[in-house]
């Protein structure tokens, strides 16, 4: 996985290379954390101030040279997501798709008392992009020792957690959080 030649490298967007990176060293080894430098432009404007100075005003869409890319307040832009998993599975070899966009509010299960949900056959592994507000993941599955093993993190806007196949997840509390969650498969799945 990640062959990649270095003229092809250097054409591919920062937070792609960032992502790649990542997924080098945590893909089927242990759950991680990316704090990016450079914004997804497939789930728009990850800033969450709240102020909605740039929200709505459509300059920036009329200056841009990415055409498509994503509303400013932690919009998803469908275009973007599709070239975005598209590409993710060119440099990675593996299967990529949005699964689902959630407000941490609308998911049942979610709070104090969330429930531990895996994926379904523990067969991919996740990749999961905070858009907006704030939530706390708690993970638990084997470790590389073959022991069983627990991790937990505070995801801001912007940040991406990799759960790896086959470890139990939950999040807890932030109800008008917004997440994205990726699916990372074999090609054959």
């Amino acid at each position: 996985m990640m062959d990649i030649p270095e003229e092809a490298w250097e054409r591919e967007a920062p937070h792609l290379r960032e992502i790649v990176l990542f997924l080098s060293v945590h893909l089927d080894r242990a759950p991680g954390v990316l704090w990016p430098e450079y914004d997804n432009p497939a789930f728009g404007d990850v800033d969450d101030t709240g102020d909605g100075d740039d929200a709505g005003d459509g300059d920036d869409a009329e200056e841009s040279d990415d055409a498509g890319a994503g509303p400013a307040g932690g919009g998803v832009c469908p275009a973007q997501v599709d070239r975005f998993t598209a590409e993710l599975a060119s440099l990675t070899g593996l299967s990529v798709r949005l699964d689902r966009v959630e407000t941490a509010g609308t998911v049942p299960g979610v709070g104090v008392d969330a429930a531990w949900t895996g994926q379904p056959g523990g067969r991919e592994h996740l990749l999961i992009q905070q858009i907006a507000g704030a939530v706390t993941w708690q993970l638990t599955g084997t470790g590389e020792s073959g022991r069983s093993e627990s991790f937990q993190c505070r995801l801001l806007p912007g940040e991406l957690l990799y759960v790896p196949a086959r470890w139990s997840r939950r999040c807890v509390g932030a109800p008008a959080a917004r997440y994205a969650v990726i699916c990372l498969g074999d090609k054959q799945d």
